[in-house]
């Protein structure tokens, strides 16, 4: 029986780069949440303890042997405020501000009371009272965006996490930039978010949030720093998926890593919330394949990226270019069974040109023309032949 041929031509130029499936341009999975609450406790520590030095240097103006106004009702509040018990807190609080509603310290705490009530409104006002009284004192600010962080007011917040560290850098701490990077996530500020986190790996070369976020953004600027960036938040966390889901991202640029994207992306497709970035890597390798005629391989990781696809036109690329797979898989497939008289390949033979043929079908929008050359006469003159030789195996 004469064996099957196909021009390489009329199914090649149909299968397009990896643009094909577009990949995420940002993150939307994040190493690090915002925890306004936690970052407050910090910052209500740290600002009351700058505010004591700034008030001490100017201490030789205070008239010698007066007592602070409030002084009492504060120190009563800060108490409180350690056992976390902020209603009680909130009156002592309010009232050492009404007797000393010059004093920084009074408003900062008073905000961070209101702050572990919820009542953001009054602990935004009372954190811009403390920075009025006080601009020099960077934690008010860091204070006042973590507060319109949790408004999800993100723009402000980020301005004001930029005045803390344009007014003291060495605020800078995993925690405060791990929110202050949530805050430019959110707000699509993504210069800032890079910068931010750069300072991050700089400064904390061992906590691995900042390095993500770099590989993340530099993914699209500088594949060569990000990739730098993405090793080493592996070598941090080797078992974290959205770091693996992104180091495959980067590998499968290489056709000399296809192997490792693609056990990366299974890996990642673990975590259901990843199948977006998984499916990119299994879309963009088996593309490669396909052009380099590795039509096996090329279909064994199509289909694994199909079932981990959504509905959609990404899920009909994929059907499409896996039906195109197999059927260049075919005709070797059915010249190596008719050689070799192996009757246990027709079934195999004729379940598979079926599915190329439900492909095909249901993806004919994106390639009419083609799709009707492949439907009326590859696929009739393959299931001619596939039958003649079930025939042959029956005889």
């Amino acid at each position: 029986m004469a064996g099957i041929r196909f021009h390489l031509g009329l199914i090649g130029g149909m299968l397009v780069a990896s643009g094909a499936l577009v990949s995420p341009a940002t993150a939307r999975a994040q190493a690090a949440a915002s925890d306004s609450g936690s970052l407050l406790d910090s910052v209500a520590v740290r600002a009351r303890l700058v505010a004591g030095r700034l008030e001490s240097q100017g201490a030789q103006h205070a008239r010698p042997g007066r007592q602070e106004p409030g002084i009492a009702q504060y120190t009563e509040g800060v108490t409180q405020l350690t056992r976390h018990l902020f209603d009680s807190a909130m009156v002592n609080l309010r009232a050492a501000v009404t007797v000393g509603p010059n004093t920084a310290r009074y408003h900062g705490d008073l905000a961070y009371a209101y702050a572990g009530l919820q009542r953001w409104d009054d602990a935004g006002t009372e954190y811009a009272t403390a920075i009025r009284l006080q601009g020099a004192n960077p934690w008010y600010y860091v204070g006042l965006g973590a507060v319109r962080s949790a408004q999800e007011r993100w723009a402000e917040a980020g301005a004001n996490f930029a005045l803390a560290k344009a007014t003291d850098s060495t605020i800078l701490d995993p925690k405060v930039i791990a929110a202050a990077s949530y805050v430019y996530t959110r707000d699509g500020n993504e210069q800032q978010l890079l910068e931010w986190s750069e300072a991050g790996t700089r400064l904390f070369p061992n906590e691995p949030g900042a390095w993500l976020r770099v590989a993340m953004i530099l993914r699209q600027r500088d594949a060569t720093q990000g990739l730098a960036a993405i090793r080493r938040y592996y070598a941090l966390q080797p078992t974290d998926r959205l770091g693996q889901a992104i180091f495959a991202l980067y590998m499968m640029e290489d056709s000399t890593r296809h192997d490792s994207a693609i056990a990366l992306a299974h890996e990642a497709s673990r975590d259901s919330a990843l199948h977006q970035y998984a499916s990119t890597v299994f879309f963009h390798v088996g593309a490669r394949l396909f052009n380099a005629k590795q039509y096996d391989s090329s279909s064994q990781v199509l289909a694994e990226g199909r079932a981990i696809t959504s509905a959609g036109l990404n899920r009909m690329r994929y059907s499409r270019y896996l039906g195109l797979a197999n059927l260049m898989r075919i005709p070797t497939l059915y010249n190596d069974a008719t050689q070799r008289k192996d009757c246990a390949r027709a079934r195999l033979l004729d379940s598979l040109l079926t599915s190329v043929n439900d492909d095909i079908t249901a993806t004919v929008q994106l390639d009419s023309a083609q799709s009707a050359q492949i439907l009326t006469q590859y696929v009739p003159q393959l299931r001619q032949r596939i039958d003649a030789f079930k025939n042959e195996c029956r005889n």
